[in-house]
């Protein structure tokens, strides 16, 4: 992926190279084009199409890791109204292309949504595949929209790609076994809190700046908007980021189902000491299948390595001319796959960043998709076994 880049009119030396490609695959949105405007379409296309490719591998990943017998947390259980979740080790051809096909309805889906916009054709394809795979990158410095019938249009792509990858294909064959809830809850989570912003910064900002912001920050996309970055409720937003959206979708973070997972022990246990007699079902989105004791572990192991690639990226970034928060925004923001220009300072310019650094955000680039699981899968694989 990185020859075009390589090979091409605009004295791209082999690491940028590599750094602009890797920086597609995994949607991270960092470009080494400080004015994409003037880099010729078919780079541009090629650009944004690494996104599109790379989103789908990240699910035909992460869906074949989390669906293996090697690793005792099967997340595809907890959003079902049936006992049996998704396997790739039986019928791995079948799933392939169904996941393929689910992708690629997606895909057409959030295109159509975008024709109701004013965008040209090529910033439609262009940002439809930005969107699909939660990515950052876009044709210009800054996607700028003027109406607010565009804004709620990109809003809900955004919003929509921070859904299950397969909602649209259980939609339309009137799937009984999938129950939306993790979806409804993520879109009425994103709903109420834009309101909840507006309520509190109605003088400041308005509702449909609001909900672009809070639907790019839960997709982890982080595109680079022309609104004013400078907001009260850059806190939440950064929060948003990490909470990410369903576990089966293409974006960053720590994702929504984690999270309720932890809501839920909480719970769980603060009700054992006020009432002792209560009992609380272990389960969440109406799931048959019940909590185990295992699924916290695996989730707080996953918790603490990311809190301990945090800690370790900050050190290393400090070295930088950087304040501290601009540092931690940077390495809390990769880790969680968005691009950061959105929550950082105007005074603040990757290209102005070393080649040290730039190497250390492309491993917590990776990170902020592997998450530790594939590492975890392969220890108990090879070492355990």
């Amino acid at each position: 992926m990185a020859i075009p880049f390589y090979i091409s009119a605009y004295q791209v030396d082999l690491f940028q190279a590599y750094y602009e490609s890797f920086s597609g695959f995994i949607g991270y949105g960092l470009s080494i084009f400080a004015n994409p405007e003037f880099v010729n379409e078919p780079l541009l296309l090629w650009r944004s199409g690494s996104q599109w490719i790379g989103g789908f591998y990240f699910l035909f990943t992460i869906i074949s890791v989390l669906s293996t017998k090697d690793f005792n947390f099967i997340p595809s259980s907890y959003i079902s109204n049936s006992t049996n979740s998704l396997n790739f080790e039986t019928k791995f051809i079948e799933n392939f292309l169904n996941l393929f096909y689910c992708y690629l309805l997606f895909s057409l889906f959030i295109l159509l949504l975008l024709n109701f916009s004013s965008f040209n054709l090529f910033e439609k394809i262009n940002l439809m595949m930005t969107a699909v795979s939660s990515g950052g990158f876009f044709i210009k410095q800054k996607l700028f929209i003027f109406s607010q019938l565009d804004k709620f249009i990109v809003a809900i792509c955004f919003l929509f790609s921070s859904l299950n990858i397969f909602i649209l294909y259980e939609i339309f064959k009137f799937s009984k076994k999938y129950n939306f809830k993790e979806d409804i809850t993520i879109i009425i989570f994103s709903f109420s809190l834009s309101f909840v912003i507006l309520l509190a910064f109605s003088q400041l900002d308005n509702f449909y700046n609001i909900l672009l912001f809070v639907s790019t920050s839960i997709s982890t996309s982080g595109i680079v908007l022309d609104t004013s970055t400078k907001l009260p409720y850059v806190f939440v937003l950064l929060v948003l980021t990490f909470v990410g959206g369903s576990i089966f979708s293409t974006g960053g973070g720590f994702k929504m189902l984690r999270v309720m997972f932890f809501i839920k022990k909480f719970l769980i246990e603060v009700t054992k000491l006020l009432s002792p007699s209560v009992t609380l079902k272990k389960t969440i989105f109406g799931s048959l299948n019940t909590i185990k004791n295992s699924d916290y572990y695996t989730i707080s192991l996953i918790f603490i390595s990311y809190g301990f690639v945090l800690i370790a990226g900050c050190v290393l970034l400090s070295f930088e001319s950087l304040s501290f928060e601009d540092t931690f925004k940077v390495v809390f923001l990769t880790l969680n796959n968005t691009l950061p220009v959105n929550y950082l300072g105007d005074s603040f310019k990757f290209a102005d960043l070393s080649y040290i650094s730039h190497f250390f955000l492309l491993i917590m680039m990776f990170l902020s998709k592997v998450y530790f699981i594939s590492v975890l899968v392969f220890i108990k694989k090879v070492i355990w076994d």
